[in-house]
């Protein structure tokens, strides 16, 4: 596929997502389709996709993600975005806080045959498990 191709996939994919919309974006991958993360672990296939999904949508109910940058080759494409949400239900292991919270995070998907076969999410879960109040605060420092 084209670089523009795939562009248009992410654009898609990120579409699906904002409307919640796990079936549309099922559609996006194939059945071997494979994803990892910190987070989530290994997903396996359309319904190891849909569970992921469901549980992000139930963790962050008004979940939103917005595009910073999205580069492609003729084989991949990666998406650089902003996710905020109000998290209002267990993730990773850590219950409901209400908490609106924002983070940051990076895509990198590989595409056969105009659907994503593989992708890796890098999170900025530092970050937001600091705001879900699991980890302390950055402590400033200084040099002596």
């Amino acid at each position: 596929m084209s670089e523009k191709d795939n562009i248009q996939l992410a654009h898609k994919a990120l579409a699906a997502l904002n409307a919640h919309d796990i079936d549309g974006f099922l559609k996006l991958i194939d059945d071997a389709y494979v994803a990892e993360s910190e987070t989530a672990g290994m997903v396996h296939g359309r319904e190891g996709a849909r569970q992921m999904l469901a549980a992000m949508f139930q963790a962050f109910p008004d979940l939103r993600v917005e595009s910073e940058e999205i580069i492609a080759s003729s084989s991949h494409y990666v998406s650089r975005v902003r996710l905020a949400g109000t998290h209002e239900g267990t993730f990773a292991g850590v219950p409901a806080t209400n908490r609106k919270v924002h983070w940051r995070a990076c895509n990198v998907t590989e595409i056969r045959n105009g659907k994503a076969i593989r992708s890796r999410i890098y999170a900025d879960n530092i970050s937001l498990l600091r705001q879900l109040g699991v980890l302390p605060s950055a402590q400033a420092t200084t040099a002596g």
